[in-house]
C-alpha cells in the first residue's frame, strides 16, 4: 500500500485552510489587525518559553493554541508549547505563513548519530529524511526534504560570528519518538545524517510548497551512537546553550528584514 493511500494526494486542494483559519482568529479570536511576524521561531524546548515574557521585551499574542511571543521593536516572533511532532509543528507554521511569516525556524533538542557529538552540541539542519508522513501530503514521494540554502547560510554564519562550532547537515525526521531502532540509527550514521528529530521533513516540505525559508537548529541531547546514560547531561549547561541559540536566531531573523 502506497502512502498516502489516495494517489497524487498532494496536487489535491485542501477543503479546511491555513488561510481560512487566520480569518476566523482575526473575527472571533482577537488577531484583529495585528500585523505578522516576518520570521518565526518554533521552540520545541520548553525550558527557554517558560520565562520569555519576562527576559525579552515582547507582546504575547493568545490567538494561537500556543504560547506566541512578538518582540518589540523587530518583527520577530518566537512559539512554543504547541506540541511535538511534524503535525503539530506544521499545522502552526501554516497558519503562521497564511498570517504573512516568511521565514520559520524549528529550534530543538536532537538525538545526535555521529560518535563525535556530544551532549549540548549544536546541529543546523540543512536537509531532513522523510521518515515521517506529514511531507507526504505535501510532496510527491522522496528521500529528503531541503531547508533554504539562504536561510542556513544566515544561521551558519551567526554561529560561526559568534564562535559556536557546530556540524551541518542532514536530520532523519521519524514520527515514532518510541519506535528508534539502532539498526536505523546505524544505518543513517552511515549514511552521513547528523542527527534524528520529528519535527524538520514536514517544515522543509511546507516551506518548499509555499515559498518560504524553513531550517532547523538543535542542542543535542543524547547520542545514539552510544549507550544510553553513557555520558551525563548537564541540563543546567543544556538550557544555557538553548538561550544563546535562541538569541542567535533572533538576530538573525532581525536581520533578515533590514
Amino acid at each position: 500500500m502506497s502512502f498516502p493511500i489516495f494517489p497524487d494526494k498532494y496536487k489535491l486542494p485542501s477543503i479546511v485552510t491555513a488561510e481560512r483559519m487566520v480569518e476566523f482568529r482575526r473575527a472571533q479570536a482577537g488577531l484583529q489587525d495585528q500585523p505578522a511576524p516576518h520570521g518565526v521561531v518554533l521552540c520545541l524546548y520548553n525550558g527557554v518559553i517558560k520565562r520569555f515574557g519576562w527576559r525579552y521585551r515582547s507582546r504575547r499574542i493568545t490567538s494561537f493554541q500556543c504560547d506566541l511571543y512578538l518582540l518589540k521593536r523587530t518583527n520577530v516572533g518566537v512559539a512554543g508549547n504547541f506540541g511535538m511532532g511534524a503535525p503539530a509543528t506544521v499545522a502552526l507554521a501554516e497558519q503562521m505563513i497564511a498570517w504573512g511569516a516568511r521565514r520559520l525556524v524549528i529550534l530543538s533538542m536532537a538525538g545526535g548519530l555521529q560518535p563525535g557529538l556530544q551532549p549540548g552540541d549544536v546541529v543546523l539542519g540543512d536537509r531532513a529524511i522523510r521518515d515521517e508522513g506529514t511531507s507526504y501530503h505535501y510532496l510527491p514521494p522522496a528521500r529528503d526534504a531541503q531547508a533554504s540554502p539562504s536561510l542556513v547560510t544566515s544561521i551558519k554564519q551567526a554561529l560561526d560570528a559568534r564562535g559556536v562550532s557546530h556540524a551541518a547537515g542532514a536530520i532523519w525526521s521519524t514520527d515514532g519518538a518510541y519506535r528508534e531502532s539502532r539498526e536505523e540509527a546505524d544505518y543513517f550514521r552511515g549514511q552521513g545524517v547528523q542527527a534524528v528529530d520529528m519535527e524538520s521533513a514536514g517544515l522543509f516540505a511546507l516551506g518548499q510548497v509555499k515559498g518560504v525559508e524553513t531550517a532547523s537548529l538543535f542542542a543535542v541531547g543524547q547520542n545514539l551512537a552510544q549507550p544510553l546514560g553513557a555520558v551525563r547531561v548537564d541540563m543546567r549547561a543544556l538550557h544555557q546553550r538553548f538561550k544563546l541559540l535562541l538569541q542567535v536566531l533572533i538576530d538573525v531573523l532581525s536581520e533578515s528584514q533590514a
